[in-house]
This record gives structure tokens, C-alpha cells and sequence, in this order.
């Protein structure tokens, strides 16, 4: 399992595999055939006598050496990425780069497709990828490079990043149209005593909003009447439309979701937390020109909404 054995243009397919899951995405980024991706698979499977990819439902999932292998071989290739840009002027115009992003279902419904627009501004071939893992997973992620920028709030992020403020968001209720606990002014207690559908995204987005409302319970020594628990931003306006649920959810997303379905809005009837959403990425991609374009984007994309 020497290294002088094996074709380094291999580890190009199994770094891009790890973050595809797919061999048909992994041949349209590297601009192969899916034959060649599969025989370079095939390769790869000989030279370490292992599978290193099986099918599941999920796609093309990794084996446990495969997970060992893939933070040193993803993080090498970036530092070569970074060796070659550091010398080179980063034109987007000509750039073939891919920047992975990672952000909640809710970043990807209401502010990927304004960054992908500005991004086909200035370049037709530079890919976007959005990723979906735990937040510990995603800060590793950084640190080897794999995820070039994180949104969210995470207080977690210190040593060793960099952080930029994009834009402050409030809550509110939704409910269906014609609910009866917004026939007149939503009180306190109408708002304790409601049944209610909770929203738990990824990227550690609503932690603080609920360690708001746990506190808000606890003072008012009431119990918290959960019906369902959420884990996407998806079909939310459809579900309050049809039940007597109530759901806090930021007011961007409840604009967003108005549009679409037949719910109501309404102001929560205590002082809304404002929770700064920022942009944060490691150390070392700080000084990559290609990167700091990218994230340049990022901050007009997003804070511009």
C-alpha cells in the first residue's frame, strides 16, 4: 500500500466522492464520465483491499477506512489548492474553483439562490455545494478544509477563526389563517397555554431562541405543550395551515412561508431576542484570494436580504 503504487489522480475521485456521495455528481465536478469515475473507484478499491464506498439510501457512503483516510488526503489537496492560488491571481471569470457551504435548511430555501445569481454575475463555472452534518462535524470540516464557510451562531467557533456579522433576526408565532388565538391580541397566557410545533434546524441557528423560551417557561412555571418536533425549515407552513399548532420561527422565514401557505403572522407576545446570524471560516483560508472573493459574496448575498 505504498504511495510510489498509487496514481494520485485517484485521490482526487475519493476526496470529491467523500463530499458527493455520488458517483454521478463526482463525475459532473470533475468533468469525467461516470465510467471513469467508477473504474478510478474500482483502482482505489484494489490498491488499499477495501470498499471504501457502498450504496445505501443516502447515497455513496463511506466505510470506517475511508472516514480515516479522508481528513488527511482532503486536507492535503487543499493546501495544495491554496499553494497554487497563493501564486496565481483568482479570476472568477476563468476559476473552476468549488466553495462548500454550510448552513440550515432555511440559509439554502431563502438565501442560497440570491448568492448563486451573484455568483453567475462573475463566473458560469465556479460550483457552490451545501452540506448537511452536526455542527462539531462542520467545525473539523473547516479545520481541514472541506467546508470553506459556515452561517449560523456558533459560540464554538474561536481559536483559530474568522467571523463576520451578516444580519440580526427576530422571531414571531405563526398560526393558521382564521385561528382563534389571533382573533385579538395574542396575551402571555394564550401564548403559554397553546399547543405548539417546534422548529430545530441545523447549524445551531435556533438554540438560543429556545433557551429563551425555556426560561420563559420555567419563570412562569409552565409546562411546554409540544405536539411535534421539527428538524427542517420544509413544509412547516403547510402543517400550521392545516392544525391548531402555533410555531416560533424567525420572521424572515415566516414571510417567506405567508407567500405560500395560509398562515398568519403574529408578534410574540414578550420581547423578541435579536440574534446576530454571521459568517465564519478558518484561519487557514483567510489570506486565499479565491476565498475571500467567495466570502465577499457571501457578506453582500446575505446581508443585503
Amino acid at each position: 500500500m505504498k504511495i510510489k503504487d498509487l496514481d494520485l489522480n485517484l485521490l482526487k475521485v475519493f476526496t470529491t466522492l467523500i463530499r458527493k456521495h455520488s458517483v454521478t455528481l463526482a463525475a459532473h465536478e470533475l468533468s469525467m464520465t461516470q465510467s471513469a469515475i467508477s473504474n478510478a473507484l474500482r483502482r482505489l478499491r484494489r490498491h488499499f483491499d477495501d470498499e471504501l464506498f457502498v450504496k445505501t439510501n443516502q447515497g455513496m457512503m463511506p466505510t470506517l477506512l475511508a472516514e480515516k483516510l479522508a481528513p488527511p488526503i482532503v486536507a492535503a489537496f487543499h493546501q495544495i489548492q491554496v499553494a497554487i492560488d497563493s501564486v496565481e491571481l483568482f479570476d472568477p471569470s476563468t476559476s473552476t474553483r468549488s466553495f462548500c457551504l454550510y448552513t440550515s435548511d432555511v440559509g439554502q430555501l431563502i438565501l442560497a439562490p440570491r448568492l448563486l445569481k451573484a455568483i453567475e454575475r462573475d463566473s458560469h463555472q465556479i460550483a457552490v455545494s451545501l452540506v448537511h452534518v452536526s455542527p462539531a462535524r462542520a467545525k473539523e470540516m473547516m479545520m481541514d478544509g472541506s467546508i470553506d464557510i459556515a452561517i449560523g451562531t456558533f459560540d464554538d467557533f474561536q481559536v483559530g477563526f474568522h467571523s463576520q456579522r451578516l444580519f440580526t433576526k427576530s422571531y414571531v408565532v405563526i398560526a393558521r389563517q382564521g385561528h382563534a388565538i389571533f382573533s385579538g391580541q395574542l396575551t402571555l397566557d394564550d401564548f403559554l397555554r397553546a399547543r405548539f410545533a417546534t422548529y430545530h434546524p441545523p447549524a445551531e441557528s435556533h438554540d438560543d431562541f429556545e433557551k429563551v423560551l425555556e426560561s420563559l417557561y420555567k419563570s412562569k412555571k409552565a409546562k411546554r405543550n409540544v405536539s411535534i418536533e421539527l428538524a427542517h425549515g420544509l413544509g412547516i407552513g403547510e402543517l400550521i395551515a392545516s392544525s391548531d399548532l402555533l410555531c416560533c420561527i424567525p420572521r424572515r422565514l415566516a414571510e417567506n412561508l405567508a407567500k405560500h401557505a395560509a398562515i398568519e403572522i403574529c408578534e410574540l407576545p414578550f420581547t423578541s431576542p435579536t440574534i446576530d446570524v454571521s459568517q465564519y471560516w478558518h484561519d487557514k483560508v483567510h489570506s486565499d484570494l479565491g476565498h475571500q472573493w467567495f466570502r465577499t459574496l457571501v457578506y453582500k448575498s446575505y446581508s443585503a436580504y
